[in-house]
C-alpha cells in the first residue's frame, strides 16, 4: 500500500493499494507533491511461516497495515505521524 498524506497535519489524502508496487506505482503521486508525502509499504514472503507480511519491523505497525489490506477503507480512521512517519490511529 502507498499512503498519500498532508506533510504538515499527517491528513490520509489518498492510497495506492496493493503489497507489491511496481515502477508505474512508484511514478504515480496523489496531490502536490509541494504539500503531500507518501509512505509505501511493500510486502515481502515470510519464509518460515510461508505467507506474504507487510515489510516493517515494528509490530504494531505491522499489525495495522493487515487490517487495512483486509479492510481498505479504514486507512482513512488513521493518520501518519509527521515526525515518526508511522500511522496512528485517529482519537475517537
Amino acid at each position: 500500500m502507498i499512503i498519500f498524506f498532508k506533510k504538515d497535519t499527517g491528513r490520509i489524502i489518498g492510497t495506492i493499494e496493493g503489497r507489491v508496487h511496481g515502477e508505474m506505482h512508484l511514478k504515480q503521486w496523489v496531490g502536490n507533491k509541494e504539500e503531500t508525502e507518501r509512505l509505501i509499504v511493500q510486502w515481502i514472503k515470510n519464509e518460515k511461516i510461508q505467507q506474504y507480511e507487510p515489510d516493517v519491523t515494528d509490530l504494531e505497525q505491522k499489525e495495522i497495515f493487515i487490517q487495512l489490506d483486509k479492510n481498505p477503507i479504514i486507512v482513512y480512521d488513521f493518520y501518519i505521524d509527521i515526525k515518526s512517519k508511522k500511522i496512528m490511529r485517529k482519537a475517537n
